[in-house]
């Protein structure tokens, strides 16, 4: 099996498994942000398989985070109910190391790829889903925070020109 075809493989399963993730939640973010997953690994096989058939590529865009940036600020002015004890946690850390994977084997495929055309692509996608791997990183910060971090004004971080 090439490269192409493993990562048209990763994607296939990236979006089956993130369309799992979102139809086994019940918080509408959540929700949200594995169902735009799942659309970018869609758009991501589809790049590849363009690439495996010879065709042109159009001129791919990066995908618009603002709508999971807006997902974030309503996690933060609201209650979502995430914390510790869901099992999303697991979810999160998984579709973390799927991101993980896709980065390492993307980045191979930017400098095997046989013409300039498929390294582009594979360029582009790596950047993309190293979003995609900062996304998770942040949403597992969100829900772990409360573990281990006080938030209280006699405990909080001052940077050192606070004290002079």
């Amino acid at each position: 099996m090439d490269i192409i075809d493993q990562a048209m493989n990763i994607e296939r399963q990236g979006e089956l498994l993130y369309r799992a993730f979102a139809n086994a939640l019940s918080d509408k973010g959540a929700i949200y942000i594995f169902t735009w997953l799942a659309d970018q690994e869609k758009r991501h096989y589809e790049v590849f398989q363009k690439i495996k058939q010879g065709g042109p590529l159009a001129n791919e865009k990066s995908s618009d985070l603002q709508g999971v940036r807006n997902i974030f600020l309503g996690w933060k002015d609201a209650n979502p109910g995430l914390n510790s004890k869901t099992p999303q946690i697991e979810l999160y850390r998984h579709a973390l190391d799927v991101e993980e994977k896709s980065v390492r084997l993307y980045e191979e495929g930017a400098r095997t790829a046989a013409d300039e055309a498929a390294r582009a692509a594979f360029l582009l996608i790596t950047a993309e889903e190293k979003a995609h791997r900062q996304i998770m990183e942040n949403i597992i910060e969100m829900v772990i925070k409360p573990e281990y971090w006080a938030e209280n004004a006699e405990f909080g971080y001052r940077a050192e020109e606070y004290y002079l």
